[in-house]
């Protein structure tokens, strides 16, 4: 826990000094998204709802080849002044090819299909329904009226092979007549996975991450956004496993509507491992296995009506 303890107060730092040297705030429209993995406190009045498709692309490991891209089919309403909620359809595509440190075929949304009789140097590849999940947001203080935004999330999430409980703590402050939006979560999930040959993983990551978004001209915002990802064995943190970084840029735009939010982050390569099964998959100081990807992109599109 100590390694995680330092990295959540060094992003606490950076949103406390941000909001120190910036401390200019007003009011402006919410319902956009402008960023690719960081959620804001502003939702939808009530009786409004929004229509949003996320497709979330997994590329490239140690070696071969591995694409994992995970689409999201998403209906929002808000129900009260401080109560937003939605429901979504998961499904997603893998293809994946000798990408394994040794040779073999595997990798994050892949080992979890492989068969009793699978090769483990053949490509596997293919699409399949994901799960069913329920959002709801809890939104506490308004980041457009109150001198912060505050807000509560939480995302059963139930498939065929995995169940899922996500919960996120969310922290929104603009600045400069809202043309800089910077945005923290606390985002914890508690995973059960289950595999072909019916063994089950069940894993608890607790992730911190920070982002702003300027607003470069008219209806376009440009942006940046980290993540500090720790992984723990077991529902509830039994036992560290690693931590991983990663960084990268955003792009968002909007009209009255419709908006797209597109996003790209990279695996730096300072991830901490801290056991030998999490070291065995680290390459070049990045942790891929069952785990991770060189590179993550986010592609988002929401349509309010």
């Amino acid at each position: 826990m100590r390694p995680l303890l330092i990295h959540s107060l060094i992003l606490a730092l950076l949103f406390v000094c941000c909001d120190a040297m910036l401390g200019v705030i007003s009011t402006a429209e919410a319902g956009e998204a402008f960023f690719g993995w960081i959620y804001t406190a502003d939702i939808h009045p009530p009786g409004t709802f929004e229509y949003e498709h996320r497709s979330f692309l997994q590329r490239s490991q140690s070696r071969g080849q591995y694409a994992y891209l995970q689409n999201s089919e998403e209906l929002e309403l808000g129900v009260t002044p401080n109560l937003q909620v939605a429901g979504y359809l998961n499904w997603s595509y893998r293809n994946a090819f000798r990408n394994g440190i040794d040779g073999t075929t595997g990798g994050p949304g892949v080992s979890m299909f492989e068969g009793p009789n699978f090769n483990p140097y053949s490509r596997l590849s293919g699409a399949r329904f994901d799960s069913a999940s329920v959002e709801v947001i809890y939104q506490i203080l308004n980041p457009y009226t109150d001198p912060i935004g505050l807000a509560l999330y939480l995302e059963p999430e139930f498939g065929p092979r995995e169940w899922e409980l996500e919960w996120r703590i969310i922290v929104q402050k603009n600045f400069l007549d809202d043309k800089l939006v910077v945005a923290a979560n606390l985002m914890g999930r508690h995973e059960n996975e289950r595999y072909s040959d019916r063994t089950t993983n069940r894993e608890s990551p607790l992730d911190v991450t920070l982002g702003a978004s300027y607003r470069v001209a008219d209806n376009w915002f440009l942006g940046i956004e980290g993540r500090v990802h720790n992984e723990f064995a077991g529902i509830l943190w039994r036992s560290p496993d690693h931590s991983a970084f990663f960084l990268g840029p955003n792009v968002h735009y909007a009209t009255k509507g419709w908006w797209v939010t597109a996003a790209w982050r990279h695996q730096l390569p300072m991830t901490l491992a801290y056991n030998r099964d999490q070291a065995d998959v680290m390459w070049h100081g990045r942790i891929y296995g069952d785990e991770h990807a060189r590179d993550e992109v986010m592609l988002k599109f929401g349509m309010p009506f």
